[in-house]
C-alpha cells in the first residue's frame, strides 16, 4: 500500500513522463547505430589498446617484495 504522499509523488512522476516527447524506435536505433559507427575508432573496447601498459584492466603483477 502507498501512503498519500507516495501516491502524489507517483502521480506527479507519471504526469511528467506523459508530457515527454516520444521518438520512434526505428529513428532511435538509426541514431544509435550512426553514433556507434562514428565513435568506433576512438573506442578502446572495440579496437583494443595500443599497448598492454595502457590497459587499466590488465591483470596486475603478483610480484611482492619480501624485504618489507
Amino acid at each position: 500500500m502507498h501512503s498519500v504522499p507516495q501516491g502524489r509523488k507517483l502521480v506527479e512522476s507519471l504526469r511528467s513522463e506523459r508530457d515527454m516527447p516520444r521518438q520512434l524506435v526505428s529513428q532511435a536505433t538509426t541514431d544509435l547505430i550512426k553514433y556507434t559507427e562514428d565513435h568506433t575508432p576512438d573506442d578502446v573496447f572495440v579496437k583494443g589498446f595500443a599497448s598492454d601498459k595502457l590497459n587499466p584492466f590488465r591483470p596486475k603483477s603478483s610480484f611482492q617484495c619480501a624485504a618489507l
